[in-house]
């Protein structure tokens, strides 16, 4: 199954592509997204690729849980991509900020 075009970040608010795990890197180093996701990106997709299981348990793969979980890894990159968009829609990101400084201000209020 390959992603719809709508759901591609190429091309959408002057974006580079973000089709695959390297493109999306490349626009998170170029400077897309927030601030330190590119690092964030890097440690959450370690985190995940680089479980192994011991060697004296590998009869018993069926058994330990996943050796690498694809499904988290796709929801790693989809996030990402996410935030690369709403960084980009400066209407949303805008909205996020006075939503934050709002929830800011109430917890200084109590």
């Amino acid at each position: 199954m390959s992603a719809q075009p709508a759901e591609r970040g190429g091309g959408r608010l002057g974006l580079p592509p973000m089709d695959t795990v390297q493109e999306l890197r490349a626009a998170l180093r170029a400077g897309h997204g927030f601030p330190g996701d590119a690092e964030r990106l890097d440690a959450e997709l370690a985190e995940q690729l680089l479980r192994r299981v011991p060697m004296d348990r590998l009869d018993q793969v069926d058994q330990v849980p996943a050796v690498v979980d694809l499904v988290a890894v796709a929801e790693i990159v989809a996030a990402y991509r996410g935030r690369v968009l709403l960084a980009a829609d400066r209407e949303t990101s805008d909205a996020v900020d006075q939503a934050v400084a709002d929830l800011l201000a109430r917890q200084g209020a109590e």
